[in-house]
């Protein structure tokens, strides 16, 4: 009888975890957004976790989120989803253990110039260099603002969990590997799913979301 009480009681919890993953972008991390959902404003910009694409600097992402980040530079390899020069800003877990990546906002030029002033490029097996700033740069880039936050949830995400989330997908496209894409235009969202991966949410604004 305790056995089947104790099962019972796993059951719950498992299905209350799994329905709170989606809580990122209604309750959690809002209390300095005047709304409570995942949203586009009059202006294009997309509201999730409490802070605004295009808008939110890195400094006051910090203070929303509650975490630090970590900033480098990102020479993707040909080929590569994220083919080029990036920079980006790294939050290893917030609150739930999710993990946000964030792309700033910065010109090629701006970038370059910071390539050029890193340190200590570290190329990992895929062919992905990352290199750290140097400290004037990392001192300036926390002012600046991103226009992609990619989520990385630590529980499982399925298409059915998306739907009962943000509706219907406008697409759904079948990639590589088994992996499957699902974009919401309305939210700027692209969500790549697959056997053996954890999920990956990708929020852009909508004139930009790919």
């Amino acid at each position: 009888m305790n056995y089947d009480r104790i099962g019972l009681y796993t059951l719950l919890v498992v299905v209350v975890v799994t329905t709170g993953v989606f809580l990122w972008t209604s309750m959690h991390y809002q209390h300095a957004s005047p709304t409570p959902d995942t949203h586009v404003d009059e202006a294009g910009h997309v509201h999730v976790l409490g802070v605004t694409l295009g808008e939110t600097t890195l400094r006051q992402a910090e203070a929303i989120l509650q975490s630090k980040a970590e900033v480098a530079l990102y020479l993707y390899p040909a080929g590569h989803a994220k083919q080029g020069l990036r920079l980006e800003a790294f939050f290893p877990a917030i609150a739930d253990h999710t993990k946000v990546i964030l792309l700033l906002e910065a010109g090629s030029d701006q970038m370059h110039a910071m390539e050029a002033r890193s340190a200590m490029p570290q190329q990992s097996q895929n062919g992905v260099v990352r290199m750290g700033l140097s400290n004037d740069d990392l001192r300036t880039v926390f002012d600046f603002t991103f226009s992609e936050l990619t989520l990385i949830p630590s529980l499982d995400v399925s298409a059915v969990n998306l739907q009962a989330r943000f509706g219907a997908p406008d697409s759904v496209q079948k990639l590589e590997d088994g992996l499957v894409r699902y974009r919401y235009d309305s939210v700027g969202l692209s969500a790549r799913l697959g056997p053996d991966m954890l999920p990956i949410l990708t929020f852009a604004n909508p004139v930009a979301a790919r």
